[in-house]
């Protein structure tokens, strides 16, 4: 049995920073859950308008964010490796 959970579909990213640290949240657009990351995604645009397809790893319970994966979301094409 596993202990995880991959949360897929249509996101957004917006990214954040406090102080001397950034992050990068993940907004799920049919669920609205969000996600968020330490760091700065390696993604061309951000924010409300650009989407993306993720796939986020996070605890089987949702609570703890473990990886991501963003994929263009017309192409399907990896765009954060």
């Amino acid at each position: 049995m596993k202990d995880y959970d991959v949360v897929k579909g249509e996101c957004t990213a917006e990214v954040g920073s406090s102080g001397r640290t950034s992050d990068t949240t993940f907004n799920m657009v049919h669920t609205d859950e969000q996600f968020s990351f330490d760091g700065i995604a390696a993604l061309d645009a951000y924010g409300a308008a650009i989407p993306y397809y993720c796939e986020i790893t996070v605890t089987k319970d949702h609570v703890w964010e473990i990886d991501y994966k963003i994929y263009d979301i017309k192409t399907k094409k990896r765009l954060d490796e």
